[in-house]
């Protein structure tokens, strides 16, 4: 497989659908969809299509996608495939908070082998091949993370999916709590990018879907971190998932 030929095409497909998202169109900010925790916009639609068109022309492989979906059964074979999502942060767009992304990933089963993020807002682009390094615009970056969880940041959240019982937010207060600071960013996709960059120290987030982290998980791998995630059982394509600078950031949060 040629690695440096597919990143350059995910970088490509990046940016291209980054130039419409961030002009912002009365027609990409359509409100399509809203549900009690999530919002669907004209954006995530057409940024998808673009992406879809721009990876297929490049290449055969399938595709999962945030909007148009695709194979849950691709997780357990052996194929390469993409994932796919258009607009990471969609309220944050709506809102026009600048903490959005598109995010483009690789994977072969349930391992991510590539992942491309682009900020489109700061004109940030995260990419990299797990044993080839991590690179932002083009220029190799090693991560500097804290040590020791009492001086570590947590970047985590609410996904549509989660659970927000009582129960479940005392079990994420108590967590959060053994870490020097928290952030909720409203992007999965950007958080995972940041731990890969060293901005934040770890991530965590309950059943969230594969297309939030699959490049993020990727980015952080070739930033010599650590991942982990889980299937949620009953929820295709949902996860619990940890990314951190070192496994000592995730075992000691679950003491």
């Amino acid at each position: 497989m040629d690695f440096p030929s597919l990143l350059q095409t995910a970088e490509n497909a990046a940016r291209e659908a980054g130039a419409p998202l961030l002009a912002g169109n009365d027609e990409y900010r359509q409100v399509n969809a809203e549900f009690a925790r999530d919002v669907k916009l004209q954006a995530d639609i057409e940024s998808e299509k673009l992406i879809r068109n721009l990876l297929t022309v490049a290449s055969d492989f399938p595709i999962i996608g945030e909007e148009e979906g695709g194979d849950a059964e691709l997780t357990s074979r052996a194929e390469p495939y993409w994932v796919v999502d258009p607009l990471d942060g969609t309220y944050n767009y709506l809102r026009d908070l600048p903490m959005t992304c598109v995010s483009i990933g690789l994977c072969r089963g349930e391992t991510p082998i590539l992942g491309v993020i682009y900020d489109f807002c700061r004109d940030e682009l995260f990419s990299g091949i797990p044993g080839q390094g991590l690179f932002i615009n083009g220029e190799r970056h090693r991560p500097d993370w804290a040590v020791g969880i009492e001086k570590a940041a947590i970047a985590t959240g609410f996904p549509a999916g989660a659970d927000h019982s009582d129960s479940a937010l005392h079990k994420l207060n108590d967590l959060i709590q053994r870490y020097k600071k928290v952030r909720m960013l409203g992007s999965a996709a950007l958080a995972i990018a940041y731990v890969a960059a060293g901005r934040v120290d770890a991530y965590y987030e309950e059943s969230i879907n594969l297309w939030d982290i699959a490049a993020g998980m990727a980015l952080v791998l070739a930033a010599d971190g650590v991942i982990r995630f889980t299937p949620v059982p009953g929820k295709p394509l949902a996860y619990n998932a940890w990314a951190a600078g070192r496994q000592d950031l995730i075992a000691a949060a679950e003491e």
